[in-house]
């Protein structure tokens, strides 16, 4: 009896056995996969993933379009598939040639890179940045600030900078020449000021408007800036330590923190008036021939910094560039929402609706949540 039920065992393992090897040879990897394979697809995928690889193609539903293209690439890894794929379709390397290289380096950026972005701002990385942009930043930083943030999406029109956030080398994509306005642009040796180009037309009209201060073309007033590059900021950063020493931050930002770099922002200036960079070689060229006394004469009062007694124009900006999209963006006795003193020449684009109400409720654009204008 003990006989014949050992034997009975033994063949129940011997059966069982034999039909977990059968179903073992039969079993489909990829019979869970929700998506269609070609059988030639199939057979890549499963001389290049591993059964844990394969579980996690189907655990995420990642689609064939989205890692197909890049399984054969040198150090593919299927943790990075859905970045690769974001990547291949928001922005090809300038510098390669052939679909493979294109491949390669995306693949490369990714594996090296990943860690230093988030995927939800991926693609918004790839609409603003080129990939050597990109590199640079995550090789080298942001110089002037330390553990620096690069913004994803710097053409934001309401977009407020700040802490650890930078603009880097950004450049907007729409800027257009306002040469046919009278300027003289702050920038060293430069003779064009560029904006955004849906600034322009309501900037033309704001200036065409002016003329009702004083009965004077531009109402007296010519644009000192507009766009300035990083590259410029760097210059007009040391100027203005020049002038502001220790306070330099609350009259000027760091280069990449400056909203003259996104092209929704301006600086205009009454015909008459200097900027501080001009009082300070006025200042200093006073120094060195001993007139400080003479240099307070009533010819120089006309040439007092703006933000010293208000003038016409800055009345009339207060009380008016909301009718044509702009607001004043440092204005009074905000300082401590602002970071920044008084600057009445300074306007901000910001559309004519969320102009109003920041306008009507007394609001600047660190006080609130754009969101919560709109509704």
């Amino acid at each position: 009896m003990l006989l014949k039920r050992s034997v009975f065992v033994i063949l129940l393992i011997a059966l069982f056995s034999g039909c977990f090897y059968i179903m073992n040879q039969h079993y489909d990897e990829l019979a869970r996969y929700p998506h269609e394979l070609s059988e030639e697809e199939r057979k890549l995928v499963l001389s290049h993933l591993s059964t844990e690889q394969i579980n996690y193609l189907v655990s995420q539903k990642i689609e064939p379009k989205q890692f197909l293209p890049f399984i054969e690439i040198k150090d593919f890894e299927l943790n990075n598939t859905l970045w690769y794929d974001v990547a291949y379709q928001t922005q090809k390397p300038s510098h390669t040639e052939s679909d493979q290289e294109v491949k390669e380096y995306i693949v490369s950026f990714i594996n090296r890179y990943r860690a230093r972005m988030e995927y939800q701002e991926l693609h918004d990385l790839l609409m603003n940045y080129t990939y050597n942009v990109l590199t640079r930043f995550f090789d080298e930083g942001d110089p002037n600030i330390e553990n620096a943030h690069l913004i994803a999406k710097p053409n934001d029109p309401y977009l407020v900078l700040g802490g650890k956030n930078t603009l880097y080398t950004y450049e907007p994509k729409d800027l257009v020449s306002i040469n046919d306005l009278p300027h003289a642009s702050l920038v060293p040796q430069a003779n064009d000021i560029t904006i955004k180009k849906e600034v322009v037309k309501p900037l033309k009209e704001l200036m065409a408007a002016a003329g009702e201060v004083n009965q004077k073309e531009n109402g007296d007033m010519k644009v000192i800036a507009g766009y300035i590059s990083y590259e410029d900021q760097m210059k007009l950063f040391e100027k203005a330590k020049l002038v502001y020493g220790e306070d330099v931050l609350q009259h000027w930002d760091y280069p990449g923190q400056s909203e003259f770099q996104l092209g929704y922002t301006v600086r205009l200036l009454p015909n008459g008036l200097t900027t501080e960079f001009d009082e300070k070689k006025e200042s200093d060229k006073d120094k060195d021939a001993g007139k400080k006394e003479e240099a307070k004469s009533s010819d120089k009062k006309e040439k007092k910094n703006p933000s010293e007694e208000e003038h016409d124009q800055e009345i009339w900006l207060k009380d008016n560039a909301y009718k044509f999209g702009f607001i004043i963006r440092y204005p009074k006795q905000k300082e401590d929402a602002t970071g920044k003193r008084y600057q009445p020449y300074t306007l901000r684009y910001v559309g004519k609706e969320i102009a109003k109400k920041l306008h009507d409720e007394g609001y600047v654009l660190d006080e609130v949540n754009i969101s919560d204008l709109k509704e």
